[in-house]
């Protein structure tokens, strides 16, 4: 593999402070969850590489403090970012509150243009409490900002590698889509002739059955 070949991105994860941004980056980077992790003092950065539809990409991946006083540093981190996750803790409505009126706000004045936007509503492994941010309402946010929703769970990796697939499936159609294309043409192809096959299969086993019967 040549460096030559490696595309980078830039995802910038940001939200308030405790809402596991940090944990989710180092979830879908290393697969692991440290219970005593700290809170993100500036920036923490990470990386991970990728080869999807033939081309590899490095995912140069953002975890911005959360704490107000760090807020006018974060706009250093989410420029360029062309993926830029949302994140909230679903047991804390005023995480969701803050993800709508401030961060995003922050967002639309500093970041880029049209960013691929992820709404994370994370901790979804206390999907059970009582007091969590209504999944109607942060569903409808999302499309409302164009966003790609997903309830996620660092702690227990529940939906970390999904929602991270389909962010860059999103950036495959938008930047590669011939490439996409032709990965779905092969793959209805290989379905069709799969059908095919199997519908020749199953006429071929009739008529041996019809043989059989004949001669005994």
């Amino acid at each position: 593999m040549t460096t030559n070949n490696i595309k980078n991105i830039k995802i910038a994860l940001i939200g308030d402070s405790g809402v596991g941004k940090s944990s989710i980056a180092l979830r879908y980077t290393s697969n692991e969850f440290d219970q005593n992790y700290l809170s993100t003092d500036g920036a923490s950065y990470s990386t991970k590489i990728i080869t999807k539809y033939g081309q590899t990409l490095q995912l140069d991946i953002w975890d911005t403090a959360g704490q107000e006083r760090y807020r006018s540093l974060g706009k250093n981190f989410y420029k360029d970012a062309y993926i830029v996750i949302l994140v909230y803790d679903i047991t804390k409505q005023e995480t969701f509150d803050n993800l709508k009126e401030v961060w995003y706000d922050e967002l639309k004045k500093n970041g880029e243009e049209n960013p691929i936007l992820g709404i994370a509503g994370n901790k979804n492994d206390q999907y059970e409490n009582d007091n969590i941010v209504n999944e109607e309402e942060a569903r409808n946010f999302a499309n409302s900002v164009n966003g790609i929703f997903q309830l996620v769970s660092a702690k227990t990796g529940d939906n970390i590698e999904n929602f991270f697939n389909l962010l860059i499936n999103e950036y495959f159609k938008l930047n590669y889509p011939e490439k996409v294309q032709n990965i779905i043409d092969r793959r209805n192809s290989y379905q069709i002739t799969k059908k095919k096959f199997n519908y020749t299969d199953k006429n071929e086993n009739e008529t041996n059955k019809v043989k059989k019967s004949k001669c005994c």
